[in-house]
């Protein structure tokens, strides 16, 4: 089934704080920003800012099952939030996911919003050069093809083992550039030590 964006989900603004987002200690919540996530997209939650919020909170509210997608800048992607969250809000160059339908995974829909066709149409909607913008209106045009949850979970856990695979043989890389970089400086060492 192919639907668009919103139809399955209510697309949201992020916190426009009206200066830095700088720490409070005696915050009233958490605030998730570009900072909290790791180069492949995951959210790691423990160096979240608390801060005290200009006005109202609770409508920039990011729960457990949402997906955040940062709309500015030149890497938009989107990340599910897998971990429950307290008092937990967005920063404003995130658009907060509330999915509104049964029929999609929030791991999923940000799988699909990270795919090629997704990435392009992205591409050619955001405004701007230095600093591009994808406009709210123009993300829930984005149309997203919905196979069953069935397919979707095991697309996702396909998406799972690629990135663990890559990540596996990166690893694998540096280590064999390290070895033989030991083994030339061994070599070379040898070399001066016989003269």
């Amino acid at each position: 089934m192919k639907t668009v964006l919103r139809q399955l989900a209510q697309v949201q603004i992020g916190y426009q704080a009206r200066r830095r987002i700088e720490p409070d200690p005696r915050g009233v919540c958490y605030v998730i920003q570009i900072k909290d996530l790791d180069d492949q997209g995951t959210l790691h939650t423990e160096g979240l800012y608390r801060i005290t919020p200009e006005s109202n909170h609770a409508r920039y509210q990011v729960n457990q099952g949402d997906v955040l997608f940062l709309s500015r800048g030149n890497r938009n992607f989107a990340t599910p939030v897998n971990v429950s969250l307290a008092n937990t809000i967005a920063a404003g160059y995130f658009f907060i996911l509330k999915l509104d339908s049964p029929t999609v995974h929030p791991d999923y829909l940000a799988w699909y919003i990270n795919s090629a066709p997704a990435q392009q149409f992205i591409k050619n909607v955001a405004r701007g050069t230095h600093m591009p913008v994808v406009p709210k209106s123009a993300l829930e045009d984005l149309e997203v093809d919905v196979p069953s949850l069935r397919t979707q979970r095991s697309i996702v856990a396909l998406d799972e083992l690629s990135k663990k695979e890559r990540s596996l043989l990166q690893k694998l890389e540096q280590r064999r550039s390290e070895l033989v970089r030991a083994s030339c400086l061994q070599a070379a060492k040898q070399k001066i030590a016989k003269g």
